[in-house]
């Protein structure tokens, strides 16, 4: 700060060389008191300015006096030299003239340092939001896409990245349909304000195969749509889980089934064969009727014993 104010102390003395060398009180260079006052402002704000100006007003005053001095009397100094009352209200509109250019410029100084700290904080509280949202994005545990109007991508989380097995590098700027291999027409006709949802079956540069339940929607604004937002996740465990459960649920059916069938068949079959019993014991049967009612007693074993099996 004080090599500041010495710098623009020299400043003003300079401009009050000029000024005593050029017709001192008559000089048309006194206006030029004006930029280290308002150089000193910028810099140095309030008290910068107001020292300044201060400053101005002793030498341009310092200046006046000497110009009328006896002990300068012989130097000569050109243009006119008009009656000290003159010089002496001249100083007085100069030195109001700096006053006002000195107190004018420390309010300016202080509302452009006030606005600088405002726009400092603000910018700073954008940023910590950008970096929040950013952070929410990264946590998301689904992967998330978003592209312009052209359907080129412009943004992806972390989770797309890991699903996909692609660096942000081989995304951004890609179309969509090229980089989730799904069919321009399944998103493009998606209405504003509507979530298309398909699943779409993905192979990984690997060459891994797995399948992508994603859903797209349109990023919209006030003038109108401006792009599209794409979310997705790896649904083959669960796809797979899913069918898993569909087939062990037919099994159960047919399980359920067979045991119906087989109880209603046993029954039947149980009174044909104690039927048969009770007949071949009561009636007198020949050789041949006896071999008959065996047969039938032995298959009817045989088909309770498939039908228990």
């Amino acid at each position: 700060p004080w090599v500041a104010g010495l710098h623009f102390a020299g400043d003003i003395l300079g401009v009050s060389g000029l000024v005593f060398c050029t017709g001192g009180v008559s000089s048309f260079f006194v206006s030029l008191y004006a930029l280290p006052i308002v150089a000193a402002g910028v810099v140095q704000h309030r008290r910068g300015s107001l020292g300044a100006a201060t400053l101005a007003m002793l030498c341009y005053g310092a200046l006046v006096l000497a110009q009328y001095s006896p002990l300068l009397a012989g130097l000569h100094v050109p243009g006119e030299r008009p009656p000290f009352d003159a010089a002496v209200s001249r100083w007085l509109i100069n030195a109001a003239g700096f006053a006002a250019l000195g107190v004018l410029t420390a309010w300016l100084a202080e509302a452009r340092a006030e606005a600088d700290a405002q726009l400092a904080s603000a910018s700073s509280a954008i940023v910590d939001l950008q970096t929040f949202n950013q952070r929410i994005i990264d946590s998301l545990p689904g992967g998330l896409v978003t592209t312009d109007e052209h359907g080129h991508i412009v943004s992806a989380n972390r989770a797309a990245e890991v699903i996909t097995d692609l660096a942000p590098s081989r995304m951004l700027g890609r179309r969509a349909e090229d980089v989730l291999q799904v069919a321009p027409e399944s998103f493009r006709a998606v209405p504003a304000g509507e979530v298309r949802r398909l699943d779409v079956e993905y192979m990984k540069p690997s060459g891994k195969r797995i399948l992508l339940g994603l859903g797209a929607t349109r990023l919209g604004q006030d003038g109108g749509a401006s792009g599209y937002l794409f979310t997705f996740q790896d649904v083959t465990e669960a796809k797979r889980r899913e069918y898993e459960t569909q087939v062990q649920r037919r099994l159960a059916a047919i399980g359920e089934m067979a045991a119906g069938i087989a109880h209603e068949i046993r029954n039947p079959l149980a009174s044909m064969a104690g039927s048969i019993q009770v007949l071949r014991r009561d009636l007198p049967l020949d050789e041949d009727q006896t071999m008959l009612m065996d047969i039938v007693l032995r298959e009817s074993q045989r088909l309770n014993d498939i039908i228990r099996n």
